[in-house]
């Protein structure tokens, strides 16, 4: 089962980014890659990626669309490096424990023996040659979202700060 538009609710904002910029431990969704079938996914059928290194010109990533959701949130959640305080629209990358670019030490200290995330049924393991990308989006979180799926607690000056954003944004 695809869950695809459960993702679409809280996978925003997404910034359009240039192949070459695609980093690992971020999230984005291919909506144009030249080598697959078809090449344009859009819809309950979008390509949302975690990408888990980068090796030469291959990326290699855990398709979401067939994780849950919760699943996934917690798994992003062993990865939260907490001595980076959160911040507004950052990369994803920025927050979470380091990991060599290849990837390799993630998925075998993380992704392999997790089944919820990664097992042969889902069949969820991608490699994609960054050369056939086409069109590719990050997902951005908004600060209040990313506190909520790390359960960090808002201080009082983030607070008034998200009041007084809102109130502009009223105006």
């Amino acid at each position: 089962m695809a869950y695809t538009r459960q993702y679409k609710e809280f996978l925003k904002p997404e910034v359009r980014v240039n192949k070459g910029l695609i980093k690992p431990r971020n999230i984005y969704r291919i909506s144009t890659y030249s080598g697959g079938n078809p090449v344009t996914k859009t819809g309950d059928s979008a390509r949302y990626v975690f990408v888990l290194g980068k090796v030469g010109k291959k990326l290699h990533c855990i398709k979401l669309n067939e994780i849950k959701p919760i699943d996934f949130t917690q798994f992003i959640g062993k990865l939260r490096d907490k001595r980076i305080p959160l911040t507004k629209n950052q990369m994803l990358h920025l927050f979470l424990k380091k990991f060599a670019v290849d990837g390799n030490a993630l998925f075998e200290t993380y992704v392999k023996n997790n089944s919820k995330i990664y097992s042969k049924s889902l069949g969820n393991y991608r490699t994609y040659i960054i050369d056939k990308i086409v069109n590719v989006w990050e997902i951005r979180f908004e600060l209040d979202f990313l506190q909520d799926l790390f359960g960090e607690v808002k201080t009082p000056s983030q607070q008034r700060t998200i009041i007084d954003e809102e109130i502009d944004e009223n105006d």
